[in-house]
């Protein structure tokens, strides 16, 4: 399988990467990261723990596994001089926008850029 990015939705959603009351938070960064969980793809999982059919397993998963690559986004962020930042975001305005299936949870917003003066 290749990982790469995929475009979901047309249109500038950056807005909605972030909380309600942020929204002039970052609005110029040219970078918005949004992470939403796919809780089907457990069922795919590529080995066998009975605890991944367990909700609050599950979120544990998700939520780690966001944690991990917010980290590299920062790592990579600071190798390239940018700046980065976890944040939490629309989720409701979000998972309405990206038509998100009843399995699939919006989690976090990251916005990546350069720091202003």
């Amino acid at each position: 399988m290749t990982h790469c990015l995929a475009p979901i939705a047309n249109g500038d959603l950056r807005r909605m990467a972030i909380g309600k009351g942020q929204s002039k938070l970052g609005d110029k960064a040219p970078v918005r990261l949004v992470y939403v969980a796919d809780i089907d793809k457990f069922k795919m999982a590529g080995f066998q723990e009975p605890g991944l059919w367990d909700k609050e397993t599950q979120k544990a998963y998700y939520y780690v596994d966001t944690g991990l690559i917010a980290a590299n986004v920062y790592l990579f962020a600071a190798s390239r001089g940018l700046a980065a930042w976890f944040h939490n975001c629309d989720k409701a305005g979000f998972a309405a926008k990206l038509e998100l299936g009843k399995n699939q949870r919006v989690l976090f917003g990251q916005t990546i850029g350069y720091l202003s003066a």
